[in-house]
């Protein structure tokens, strides 16, 4: 893409308008499961200007899980995971107890996650279909009623919004929405890649919507951020890296009945691995090292197994490449110097996916993954802020 294309530099963060918006400006959150066996050991990992953790299902912790996340003293938010099982009506837009003599069901449900120290409380929003305007309106206006200064409308909507009939729609929705919001794209497998325009329309939305954030996502999260992302939420496992429409179970390209493997990123080819197909595919060769602060230069052929312990460890080490790469996005004070890092990482990883496949001899050992190459072929929009010379006042 030539130069003069480019759109002028894009400083970031832009202005925080609300205190809710500034707690959560700049940070991509580690989004985790009650079940998360790895909670104490992540938890000093977090960067804590940058970083944080997110808990989905917050109320279905268990004794160890409550006793974690109470040593667990940095930055929080709890999700209540409502979308996970119930859609959003235009009757029902948030799913909440009725109202009783305690008081609102709403209010109830977002003063319990301040009491556990949340930074801001997430609203318990159904999941909303493809194309269900009323059900979307519906979120809107009873956000508007909303007198608080603390809350953040969860938009969680299947990916044919990002269509581009549909598109408009959410980004009325979006202004018309006096919170912060956080959008979790719903769909089978990666839903980016059902729809051809939707990372173009998503990244159109967050530069053109200061207030949003992509929430229960992959990668993506660091597509988002260099596109104006308020904030992010990372998941940590594959089910908490999109979410399915409640009457839908996930699919898996391993088929039922097997018990979740680990699943590995490897941060050279961008990608996440099983754990078993790692150790086969490297049952000859030498496996490549990892040195990041949970592996410290072990090799990431070790993740073979279904049982708690190995997984934990692939948690321990997917956090921490996380970690590194929260860091090196945030270095970059601009949007256009992070959409170039981000465009560079993704070409560097489809040049290392090519170059493992010929030291193993094996054509397609490693697939290119559809999201990497998409944000390759995707253009940088905004030029990166000047390098002020040495010693001279910029």
């Amino acid at each position: 893409m030539a130069n003069q294309a480019l759109l002028p530099p894009v400083p970031a963060p832009r202005p925080a308008a609300t205190e809710t918006e500034r707690v959560l400006s700049e940070r991509i959150f580690l989004f985790v499961s009650p079940r998360t066996p790895s909670i104490p050991t992540i938890g000093p990992q977090l960067h804590q200007q940058h970083g944080g953790l997110a808990v989905c299902r917050f109320d279905g912790l268990q004794k160890g899980g409550q006793q974690a996340l109470a040593r667990y003293r940095g930055p929080l938010l709890l999700d209540p995971g409502r979308y996970e099982k119930h859609f959003a009506t235009s009757d029902r837009p948030f799913i909440v107890p009725p109202d009783d003599m305690y008081g609102s069901g709403m209010d109830r449900e977002l003063d319990l996650q301040i009491q556990r120290r949340a930074l801001a409380a997430i609203t318990p929003t159904g999941y909303i279909r493809a194309a269900d305007w009323g059900a979307l309106k519906a979120v809107v206006r009873t956000a508007q009623d909303l007198k608080r200064n603390d809350v953040v409308i969860m938009l969680p909507i299947d990916a044919a919004w990002l269509q581009d009939d549909s598109v408009e729609k959410l980004d009325l929705a979006i202004k018309q929405t006096p919170h912060p919001v956080a959008i979790a794209v719903g769909g089978q497998y990666n839903p980016f890649d059902k729809y051809r325009k939707a990372t173009t329309n998503l990244r159109r939305l967050l530069i053109d919507n200061p207030g949003v954030g992509l929430w229960r996502a992959d990668l993506q999260v660091f597509d988002a951020i260099g596109h104006g992302a308020l904030f992010a939420a990372f998941g940590l496992s594959t089910s908490l890296r999109h979410t399915v429409p409640p009457d839908q179970a996930a699919q898996s390209k391993k088929g039922g009945g097997v018990r979740p493997s680990a699943t590995v990123l490897l941060p050279e080819l961008l990608r996440f691995s099983q754990g078993p197909d790692l150790a086969t595919l490297y049952a000859d060769a030498d496996a490549p090292t990892c040195s990041c602060l949970a592996c410290g230069g072990a090799k990431l052929d070790r993740f073979d197994g279904h049982d708690n312990e190995i997984r934990a460890l692939a948690d321990s080490h997917n956090a921490a490449v996380w970690a590194d790469l929260l860091v090196a996005v945030f270095h970059y004070t601009d949007l256009g110097s992070r959409q170039a890092w981000w465009h560079q990482l993704c070409i560097d990883a489809l040049k290392s996916i090519e170059a493992e496949n010929e030291r193993l001899r094996q054509v397609g050992a490693f697939k290119v993954p559809k999201d990497v190459q998409r944000w390759v072929d995707l253009p940088v929009t905004h030029a990166p802020a000047p390098v002020p010379t040495p010693g001279r006042q910029p």
